[in-house]
């Protein structure tokens, strides 16, 4: 599976399970579902993921790899926030100018 064969099953997932999880077939509820506190994501990295409110941006771990092992996942342990430990990871609401509607 490429990056892009990925990026397209995430998506297809999350659709998928916020229109069963809301219940609606409406894409303004269904998106509003995706971006509120009550949307998880399972997938294969062992956490669960979620949508940024402010942002949309999927947070999700990254795999930090060579060219023949895995060799850490971020975040890293001991990097502690108050809604997520997946926004240790990137630009945080307070300090980004990106306000997606």
């Amino acid at each position: 599976m490429t990056d892009r064969d990925y990026a397209a099953w995430m998506a297809v997932r999350a659709i998928g399970e916020a229109a069963t999880r809301s219940t609606s077939t409406n894409p303004a509820t269904i998106v509003g579902f995706m971006r509120s506190g009550h949307f998880e994501l399972a997938a294969y990295k062992g956490a669960r993921l979620s949508f940024r409110s402010w942002d949309g941006q999927l947070r999700q771990p990254v795999l930090l790899a060579d060219a023949r092992s895995l060799v850490s996942v971020s975040p890293q342990p001991g990097f502690l926030h108050q809604s997520s430990e997946l926004d240790t990871l990137g630009v945080d609401k307070p300090e980004t100018k990106c306000r997606m509607g």
